[in-house]
């Protein structure tokens, strides 16, 4: 069973400049909605603002994560290009559109954006890891990884170079150096659960479940309402034969995270479960 469960996150950003007294108030409401992640909320508060002053670049750059949030990169691609066309030197708007196209894999357009907006803000540590991630996918591994260690000179202690850069070692099988990643990210913030279950996904194949285990059960503690702590522990499970457990543990996650019912991996993972417990029955 060599499937990678890894997922290489790229995090966006939304940003407010000075805005009038109303907007201002309207956008401060979708940034606590989107920190809750509550986006419908917050994309409501957004097209309120986008309503009374339809070329405020912000709530289109917030709008435009939304719906890279719900996968429809084509209206984000259309929120991030307003963005940039009400504000030429939007970098964060440009990074996002880089990192939509990346995901909607148009390297080209991808290269563009994210050039540009690294001329804009050379240190952004968002940018290089979408730039990282960019290098990795079209296996140009001497850039991907000088990228990334340009992005954790900057900031030692910006996690998520280490989660994607873990994630390129993961994919190439290169499970020594993504256990050396998992442990940087654990060392520079030792309260993310994220980082203990990449961590243990390591160690399953590395072949350690015991540790793998402990790695979880930390993850659990730690966040108890993420969908993918229980996913990923319960392919441990799976791979371990341990059927019902399995099959609990992914029902747990996907009722916890349902937007992963249409991630095919995760499904056929727990289609196996499925099966080996009706077989062994």
């Amino acid at each position: 069973m060599k499937k990678i469960l890894v997922l290489i996150v790229i995090f966006m950003s939304f940003c407010s400049s000075a805005l009038p007294q109303s907007i201002e108030s309207l956008y401060k409401k979708g940034e606590e909605a989107m920190n809750k992640k509550e986006y419908d909320t917050a994309l409501s508060y957004f097209n309120i603002i986008l309503r009374k002053k339809s070329d405020e670049a912000d709530a289109h750059n917030s709008a435009g994560v939304i719906y890279m949030v719900y996968k429809d990169y084509d209206k984000a691609i259309e929120h991030f290009t307003k963005a940039i066309e009400n504000k030429k030197d939007f970098s964060r708007a440009y990074s996002n559109r880089g990192a939509v196209y990346i995901l909607k894999s148009d390297v080209e357009n991808a290269f563009l954006d994210l050039n540009k907006a690294l001329t804009l803000n050379p240190k952004d540590l968002m940018t290089l890891n979408s730039l990282g991630t960019l290098y990795g996918y079209i296996s140009k591994l001497p850039e991907s990884f000088e990228t990334f260690a340009k992005a954790e000179e900057y900031d030692p202690k910006y996690v998520d170079t280490y989660w994607n850069r873990g994630a390129l070692y993961m994919n190439l099988e290169r499970y020594e150096e993504a256990l050396a990643d998992a442990n940087k990210a654990i060392n520079a913030n030792p309260s993310i659960a994220k980082s203990y279950y990449f961590r243990g996904t390591v160690y399953k194949y590395l072949g350690n479940y015991d540790k793998a285990m402990e790695d979880y059960k930390k993850a659990e503690e730690l966040d108890p309402n993420d969908g993918e702590v229980f996913i990923r522990r319960g392919i441990l499970n799976l791979v371990m034969g341990e059927y019902q457990k399995a099959v609990d543990d992914i029902e747990y996650g996907l009722k916890l995270k349902p937007d992963l019912w249409h991630d095919k991996t995760v499904l056929d993972y727990y289609k196996q479960a499925k099966e080996n417990l009706t077989n062994k029955k």
